[in-house]
């Protein structure tokens, strides 16, 4: 009978130096757009060690961000984070319920 090995592990999230899950891909989307600003800007005729300073503040202002949420949220954070903001503080109601919900009458079918 032949065996298989079995891989464990297949389905966990990404991790590469602490960051974990969407923060990762946050971080290789914020440095991959600072190395594209950075080129954009030599191309336009911006001095280099402008550009690689543009380069290391864009990328280290972004690593910062990603390890900062990371730490604060956990690895779903972005998601808490926009709950937080889009929860609201308090409910009120001016209106009675039958107001605020429309009930429709069903109407019976004449026999012919």
């Amino acid at each position: 009978m032949k065996s298989y090995s079995i891989y464990r592990g297949v389905d966990n999230e990404i991790e590469f130096r602490g960051l974990r899950g969407q923060h990762f891909y946050y971080a290789a989307a914020g440095l991959i757009a600072s190395v594209f600003v950075t080129l954009f800007s030599y191309i336009v005729g911006l001095p280099i060690l402008l550009a690689i300073l543009l380069l290391a503040l864009g990328a280290g202002g972004t690593l910062t961000w990603c390890f900062t949420q990371q730490g604060r949220y956990g690895r779903w954070g972005a998601m808490k984070q926009k709950v937080q903001r889009l929860k609201p503080s308090f409910v009120c109601q001016y209106q009675s319920f039958n107001r605020l919900v429309p009930v429709r009458q069903h109407t019976t079918r004449k026999a012919r």
